[in-house]
């Protein structure tokens, strides 16, 4: 924000503008938050401190979980077989 442009920026463009990198402070912060606890093979994540929320955390993982499920459905697609489009009297 020390440029020309970052200083002639209203608030409202520089809220926005800096609005991911709070998130990912926010989101970095939930993280370091959190401690592992094993129960057999789940692995669950707690809370060290109740006063920072896990909720971003919670939506980031739920969106990693989404992608992934969705490229393991385009890879499935992906895959070319040959027999099919082989037309056999």
């Amino acid at each position: 924000m020390g440029t020309k442009v970052g200083q002639n920026m209203t608030p409202e463009k520089r809220a926005e503008y800096l609005k991911p990198f709070t998130l990912t402070s926010i989101l970095k912060e939930e993280m370091m938050n959190l401690r592992e606890e094993n129960e057999g093979v789940n692995i669950i994540l707690k809370q060290a401190n109740r006063g920072i929320k896990k909720d971003k955390f919670s939506a980031f993982e739920y969106g990693l979980y989404y992608i992934k499920i969705e490229e393991d459905n385009k890879k499935k697609k992906k895959k070319f077989n040959a027999k099919d489009w082989a037309f056999f009297n």
